[in-house]
């Protein structure tokens, strides 16, 4: 008797999946058809996307061994995309360094830093090196980096304001030391840096007692 039951559940469902499929057969063709061409362009554009990639890289890499490779890189990135622009001009930037133009370098970094279009990162690593070349550099050039906590450049960009902050016109060496805090903490931090953060901390935390006992005398 079982095996009757069993039969009959067996048939309604196949009847049940007739029906679905006279009703829904054309959706469900034209859903897989469009599954498979999205996995198709899915894949054709990530080849597409590695090729211009590697070609992008292959202009740069030319250009830099051009006789005038900073004209060759203006050049070149006009006609590339936001990643590969911005990585031109890091490397004109470099150009302008080797040969001690400070200057002409920290406005490359600028123009790096306001093209909203450059990636994140690199973004953020030309907020640090715009501060480190520029004279003209000041606090709010950091500020959209040091808010960011997941940003891999953050821990520079602390340092650069603990040093603008002590070394500015009027040096607010409480605001500096701040800046350098949580560095002990942090175990990912490279040694060098940390290093680095710790003795700018101690330095600045004497000259901070050393202005304090000279209000303190002046009173």
């Amino acid at each position: 008797m079982s095996d009757i039951f069993r039969e009959v559940d067996e048939a309604m469902q196949q009847e049940k999946m007739l029906n679905i499929w006279k009703e829904y057969g054309s959706t469900i063709i034209a859903a897989i058809v469009i599954l498979i061409i999205g996995t198709a362009i899915g894949t054709y554009y990530k080849k597409w996307d590695a090729k211009r990639d590697a070609q992008e890289t292959a202009r740069l890499s030319t250009a830099l061994q051009a006789s005038d490779p900073q004209a060759a890189i203006m050049d070149v990135i006009k006609d590339t995309r936001k990643g590969h622009s911005a990585l031109g001009l890091m490397s004109a930037a470099h150009l302008h360094l080797q040969d001690g133009k400070k200057e002409e370098a920290a406005v490359i970094f600028k123009q790096i830093v306001d093209n909203k279009k450059s990636p994140r990162n690199i973004r953020d690593l030309a907020r640090i090196l715009y501060v480190q070349n520029s004279n003209e550099a000041n606090h709010d050039v950091l500020k959209p980096l040091l808010a960011n906590s997941k940003s891999p450049w953050i821990w520079h960009a602390r340092i650069e304001a603990a040093v603008m902050a002590a070394h500015g016109d009027s040096a607010d060496y409480s605001k500096a030391i701040s800046h350098l805090k949580d560095f002990k903490e942090a175990s990912y931090i490279p040694q060098s840096l940390k290093q680095r953060a710790n003795a700018l901390q101690h330095i600045y935390t004497l000259k901070s007692k050393q202005e304090e006992m000279s209000k303190t005398e002046d009173q």
